[in-house]
């Protein structure tokens, strides 16, 4: 266990070298966050006003999140697309700019498009299947954990099929579903002992953030409005760093695991200790 931490930190830390590196692909996630806030106060919040306030039909309902899950999917895609494609670069040697990551992110529109589209409607299909189940009367408590346990296994086993889809879209020219195919058999082909390098930027952020739930309960306990407000404030934009940083490192990552899960070679910027024991290729059976 104590290894599994010491191997989190590290995969950490040695993204955060490349990152140091270009510091521009920060601005990735920034933009993508700023754009997804716009979208969430002028799509999400109107449409729930409006579902309210009518009473509209479940169709008609989920059809309006469609539209906001479509276009909150294009937003980070887009943009994890030009994440990827500057880490890829760096990974290998060059020296790229944010301007590079929006042309190869520009070039790759159309299965851009496609892909957020296959991912709004598997998001929705989700959401609609969480839906049932909570207001299911004929599921007991029991019933309703165990469903939402499954539809969270469900969602899991989806995110690791299509972990490479972005890499394989415009490093291999595919179409969208000949990417999810070949993004499942490069997962499949570096599934180690564990998956704990998937989890690993998660792991330590997780750990990170919780002193910013630390720092809050203080404020909140010291029964001061103005301390509350303050480190309320102060919490906010921690964690919306840990965010960045997180989604920054993470594209970093999937860059590397794809050139390892590609080539069968580690990134000159990783250990290949590291990175191959936390995906270790397997071995055809002859």
């Amino acid at each position: 266990m104590f290894e599994s931490f010491s191997r989190s930190f590290q995969l950490v830390k040695e993204s955060l070298a490349v990152l140091k590196k270009d510091k521009e692909i920060m601005l990735f996630p920034i933009v993508s966050g700023i754009l997804t806030v716009i979208a969430f106060i002028s799509l999400f919040i109107p449409f729930v006003i409006i579902a309210l306030a009518t009473g509209i039909s479940p169709p008609l309902f989920y059809l309006l999140f469609f539209v906001y899950y479509l276009i909150t999917s294009f937003i980070i895609i887009f943009f994890n697309t030009g994440l990827i494609a500057c880490a890829h670069m760096r990974l290998n040697g060059k020296d790229p700019t944010f301007k590079d990551g929006l042309n190869k992110a520009w070039k790759h529109m159309a299965q851009i498009l496609a892909w957020s589209l296959i991912s709004a409607t598997v998001g929705l299909i989700l959401r609609m299947i969480v839906d049932r189940i909570e207001n299911s009367e004929r599921l007991g408590p029991v019933g309703k954990f165990v469903g939402m346990i499954f539809i969270g296994l469900l969602g899991m086993v989806w995110n690791f099929l299509t972990f490479f889809v972005i890499p394989v879209m415009i490093f291999e020219n595919k179409g969208v579903f000949a990417s999810i195919k070949h993004s499942g058999s490069l997962f499949k082909k570096t599934w180690g002992e564990n998956v704990l390098g998937q989890f690993s930027m998660g792991l330590v952020f997780g750990l990170l953030s919780l002193i910013g739930i630390g720092a809050f309960v203080l404020a909140f306990l010291s029964g001061s409005f103005a301390i509350i407000l303050i480190i309320g404030g102060a919490v906010l934009l921690y964690w919306t760093i840990l965010a960045t940083l997180s989604a920054s490192l993470n594209g970093i990552f999937v860059a590397a695991l794809y050139n390892y899960a590609t080539t069968g070679k580690v990134p000159a910027a990783y250990s290949p200790e590291l990175v191959k024991g936390a995906f270790r290729v397997r071995k055809k059976n002859i």
